[in-house]
This record gives C-alpha cells, sequence and structure tokens, in this order.
C-alpha cells in the first residue's frame, strides 16, 4: 500500500503536466518549449511573469489568467512553490549524475 502523502505528490505532479498541457494549448501561438514551461512552472510568480512578458498582457492580467488556471487543478500557490521546488532539485540532481557519468 502506498504512503497517502506519496499519493498526494504523485497526483499534484499529473496535475502540473496537465496545467503544462494547458499552457501549451492555451498559448499555442507563443510555441512554448517543455524547457520554458517547466522553468516558468517553478513558482507561481515566474509562470505570471513569463505569460505577461510572452503576450504583452499585463501582471495583473496574467495573474487572474494563473490563479483561474490553477485554480481548475485544484493547486494553490504553495503547493505550487513547495512541488517545483522539489521537482527542480530532482531534476538537478539527475543533471549531476549525469555530467559526473561523462566526466570520468
Amino acid at each position: 500500500m502506498e504512503n497517502p502523502s506519496q499519493q498526494s505528490g504523485e497526483g499534484l505532479q499529473s496535475k502540473f503536466w496537465e496545467i503544462s498541457s494547458a499552457l501549451k494549448t492555451q498559448y499555442a501561438n507563443l510555441n512554448l518549449s517543455e524547457a520554458q514551461i517547466r522553468d516558468a512552472l517553478k513558482s507561481p510568480d515566474d509562470l505570471i511573469n513569463m505569460i505577461s512578458e510572452k503576450t504583452g498582457i499585463s501582471k495583473e492580467a496574467a495573474t487572474e489568467k494563473v490563479h483561474s488556471l490553477m485554480a481548475q487543478y485544484n493547486i494553490s500557490d504553495d503547493q505550487a512553490k513547495s512541488f517545483m521546488s522539489r521537482m527542480t532539485e530532482k531534476v538537478e540532481h539527475g543533471i549531476d549524475t549525469i555530467k559526473s557519468k561523462f566526466i570520468h
């Protein structure tokens, strides 16, 4: 049986992939790359800044759009920040591991 906190983390991870897809669909004209979305999803503020800069809309309008999108998936700002912090650490650790294999 899985740990309940592990299940919620996996559910949250699934939600972020859904948000990534939703961003690609909603902003298809911006041709956002996986890397751009991943970087922007590090925190709600980063996502707001990216949308504001790429679309030319105000930060206030971008904030509304981001919070509306997160609300669709029942994700709070705190959950987003916590999850993306953990995901960033995992990705960076994986990159370091791969680099060390090529260096040796």
